[in-house]
């Protein structure tokens, strides 16, 4: 997607600056909240009361692979971000939805948000920050599941924490914000792939130079896929996808690394 096609797609229009309510300071990151939403899935009704917590300059960009629920409207508005919400349809597929929300955007700065995710008011605060402090790196939650009884549910969460903390790898259910601008200047999501989409683009960032920054918070993310398919099963697959994606992006940033010196 090029920035031509992106100034062309503009749907609804959005001024933060009136949105913005008078306590709050002009220096205030502006965010634009990207939730792809797939045909039929119903997680995104939870998603809406944290999304209270934002700042009043937040839009908010549902974008589904059906048609607007009858129940979108009463529900921004109970929540009062009723103003601020626009549910848009695009072509299925999670890397086609963000972008096409990325598009629709009209804040300095882009957060992907899975519709399943739950953020809570500290976690909201703690991003903020993240971005006043490092205004130009890709940002990002520690992730804990729903239902973390299990034992092998936090050793995924231990396993998430060492893959994004150590080897600079975070995933898109941690909740990805960076500027608008540095999105589209790496190209946005690669709608060519059928899955890691996140993943590809962390690594672009990556070879661009481009910091990765936890925000500190956390960031819940639903076990469902555990629970329905076995964590065995899910956990194995996860970790040959992201390995078989990984060496290649890996070789290509060791040889651009040599190529400069």
């Amino acid at each position: 997607m090029d920035k031509k096609t992106v100034n062309q797609i503009t749907f609804y229009k959005f001024n933060p600056k009136k949105m913005s309510s008078s306590h709050e300071m002009v220096s205030e990151p502006q965010l634009s909240v990207v939730i792809p939403v797939l045909d039929g899935e119903d997680h995104w009704k939870a998603l809406i009361k944290d999304l209270s917590f934002f700042p009043d300059s937040t839009e908010f960009l549902f974008i589904g692979s059906g048609n607007q629920p009858t129940e979108f409207d009463e529900l921004v508005h109970q929540f009062e971000i009723g103003g601020r919400s626009h549910w848009d349809r695009s072509s299925t597929g999670r890397a086609v939805q963000m972008n096409r929300g990325a598009s629709e955007s009209h804040c300095s700065y882009l957060l992907f948000l899975h519709s399943d995710s739950r953020l809570s008011e500290p976690a909201v605060r703690f991003l903020i920050q993240s971005l006043k402090s490092s205004p130009h790196a890709l940002h990002y939650f520690n992730l804990k599941f729903h239902d973390q009884s299990h034992f092998l549910m936090q050793l995924n969460r231990w396993g998430v924490y060492f893959r994004s903390h150590y080897l600079g790898i975070p995933f898109g259910d941690q909740g990805l914000c960076l500027k608008r601008d540095l999105f589209f200047e790496l190209g946005c999501y690669d709608e060519s792939v059928s899955y890691g989409e996140d993943h590809l683009l962390v690594w672009k960032a990556r070879r661009n130079r481009i910091r990765l920054k936890c925000t500190g918070a956390t960031i819940e993310t639903s076990s469902r896929k555990y629970q329905q398919q076995g964590w065995l099963k899910i956990t194995a697959t996860h970790l040959v996808l992201t390995v078989n994606q990984a060496i290649p992006q890996f070789i290509l940033l060791l040889k651009e690394r040599i190529g400069s010196w």
